[in-house]
């Protein structure tokens, strides 16, 4: 089974650029997700639409389309299908001419930043279609009972503990098992059912129907950038939602437990440690690289 960790750069989504995706592909190396002590241990794809001189940083993006460079540029199969919002093209992600089936495969926002603990994701493995048998997630008796009975296929997705989104999901990173969903596929490339929904996040709200596994609660989180008001009301919903699942899912090992979410000022806390994927939000301007520049706490602690 292969790792795929993919991400998209479209034109018609003003949230991500070339630039965000080197900056995403420079997070990936620090933390080693892709290469790790010379040996290739997960391969990293942009599905994307712009041209391929627009990633122009050959220490990031190696020119070999061999399969053995550490990022695969993919060009848009669909690029001629209208959708009703950019994040459609996620479906891509389900449906491509280079993943194979049983590839556990995961979609990355452009604009998250992984963390520590990262490759206790990367490596976990989901339920196969119809068989709970040999995942590393603690499953209940009758979810079990309901995959083998209903020969469910597994979707693995954060719950929105901030009560910041439109939808039940943190949909920034989610996880699936290549070629288990052809039924759900299908819906996805329905022009009639895809237009009754805001976003693919609506979509899978509305129409996913198989065994959907919350990821462990905290593990995906969100910043709002150079705007400590909101970050300040990030720290309170992990207090009321995150908070109360402890001890029994804390993860963050080398951390502290009963840290908050966000530390300001401390010697030595900053983001928890129960968080590997982190969102930067930044707002409705967009401009990203301008609002960074006077978030000062975000450019010395996570950048």
């Amino acid at each position: 089974m292969a790792f795929n960790l993919t991400t998209l750069c479209m034109k018609d989504d003003p949230n991500v650029t070339p630039h965000d995706v080197h900056n995403l592909k420079t997070y990936l190396d620090k933390q080693r997700l892709i290469y790790h002590e010379g040996m290739q241990i997960c391969r990293f794809t942009v599905i994307k639409d712009y041209d391929e001189s627009e990633f122009t940083d050959i220490d990031v993006f190696a020119d070999d389309h061999a399969n053995l460079s550490s990022a695969r540029l993919l060009k848009t199969m669909y690029s001629d299908q209208e959708v009703p919002h950019p994040s459609f093209h996620q479906r891509e992600i389900f449906k491509n001419s280079l993943f194979a089936n049983g590839d556990k495969t995961m979609f990355i926002d452009a604009n998250v930043i992984p963390q520590g603990l990262m490759h206790s994701v990367l490596f976990s493995s989901l339920p196969e279609k119809g068989d709970p048998r040999h995942t590393t997630y603690e499953l209940a008796e009758d979810q079990q009972q309901k995959i083998k009975d209903n020969n469910w296929a597994t979707l693995s997705m954060a719950l929105d503990w901030t009560e910041t989104e439109q939808t039940m999901f943190l949909p920034y990173f989610y996880q699936h098992v290549y070629g288990d969903h052809q039924d759900f596929v299908s819906k996805m490339f329905d022009k009639d059912i895809i237009s009754k929904y805001e976003t693919f996040a609506h979509f899978i709200e509305g129409e996913y129907e198989e065994f959907l596994l919350p990821m462990q609660p905290g593990v995906v989180g969100k910043y709002f950038v150079d705007d400590k008001e909101r970050n300040d009301e990030l720290n309170a919903m992990w207090e009321k939602n995150i908070r109360p699942s402890f001890p029994a899912q804390w993860r963050g090992l080398g951390g502290d437990e009963d840290a908050h979410y966000i530390h300001w000022e401390h010697d030595y806390r900053d983001l928890t440690k129960q968080t590997s994927l982190l969102y930067l939000d930044r707002g409705a301007s967009g401009d990203l690289k301008d609002r960074m520049t006077s978030d000062y706490w975000l450019r010395l602690w996570i950048l």
